[in-house]
Parts: structure tokens; C-alpha cells; sequence
């Protein structure tokens, strides 16, 4: 299947502006909502705890003393870092989220998974921001992360076609 690199995320100007705004803010503690967020996953779906071999028979209220965990949750606001510093390249970021797709390649991380993190990353956000969390920062969040789960979700596919025999 042949992707549209020119549209891969519809951001406009404004948007990309409210999140690289926004997520200067997020990212001035990168561990600590880093956990936010992967907590509030397993809050919103138990089973996504199953997938973290490393940590997931440890407590969640122990889970931020845990190196493996910290230094997992520091990967993902990686991640989210290095898309907000792409969305002016269209090609990198379809590059971007596919390859976090092919990287969570099943059984490991069923697809379903990809909307669940954005809800956390969502709710993370409101926490972080508290009253500067506006109906644009969500829409424009929204947006972003509905085309990473998109894309992510056709890396996950594809991954699964090459390993097809």
C-alpha cells in the first residue's frame, strides 16, 4: 500500500505552533510525564501492562523507582519529541510513525494499543497544562497523534506482511 508522504498529517501553521508550544512545557520533565503518561495507560486499559515484560508484574505505585520503566517512559517522550520536531517534513514523520509501528510489531502490541497511548498522552497534557489545555490544544494533539496511530498501525501491518511466510 502506497502512502501519500504529502499528507500524512494536515497540520496547519497555528496548529503546529500550539503543539511545539505546548510540548515545551510537557517536556521539561520528560521522566516524570513520561510516566504520567504510561500510567494513565494502564489505567485506562489494564491489559496494556501485559506487554512490559521488564515491569509488568511491578506495582504501578513502584513502577517510577523502576530503571527499566524510566528509562522506557524517557524513550517515548523521545519519540513524541523528535515527531514535534519533524511535523515541518511530511516524509520524516510518515518515516517516523511507521517505524514506531514496525517496532511494537505484534503479538507484542496489539494496533488497538496505538489509541489508548494517545488518550494518556492526551490526559498528560491536561495535567501538564492544567487551564492553558484549550479546545485547540486538543484538536491539534488530536490531529497529530490520530495520523501517528494511523500510520503506526500500517507499520504494525507491514511488519507482519514481511514476516509473513
Amino acid at each position: 500500500m502506497s502512502t501519500d508522504r504529502s499528507a500524512v498529517v494536515s497540520l496547519s501553521e497555528g496548529e503546529k505552533a500550539i503543539i511545539r508550544r505546548t510540548w515545551t512545557v510537557a517536556s521539561k520533565d520528560m521522566a516524570g510525564n513520561g510516566a504520567n503518561i504510561l500510567l494513565k495507560m494502564f489505567e485506562i486499559n489494564p491489559d496494556t501492562k501485559k506487554v512490559f515484560a521488564q515491569f509488568r508484574d511491578i506495582p504501578d505505585n513502584q513502577l517510577r523507582s523502576t530503571p527499566r520503566f524510566r528509562a522506557h517512559v524517557t524513550r517515548v517522550m523521545a519519540s513524541i519529541s523528535t515527531v514535534v520536531s519533524s511535523l515541518d517534513d511530511q516524509e520524516a514523520l510518515l518515516d517516523l510513525f511507521k517505524d514506531i509501528g514496525k517496532k511494537h510489531h505484534p503479538p507484542r502490541v496489539p494496533a488497538e494499543y496505538f489509541d489508548v497511548i494517545a488518550g494518556a498522552i492526551l490526559c498528560m497534557l491536561q495535567r501538564c497544562l492544567g487551564t492553558d489545555y484549550t479546545a485547540e490544544v486538543d484538536a491539534a494533539w488530536t490531529k497529530l497523534y490520530g495520523s501517528l496511530s494511523r500510520h503506526a498501525k500500517e507499520g504494525l501491518r507491514e511488519a507482519a506482511a514481511m514476516k509473513a511466510p
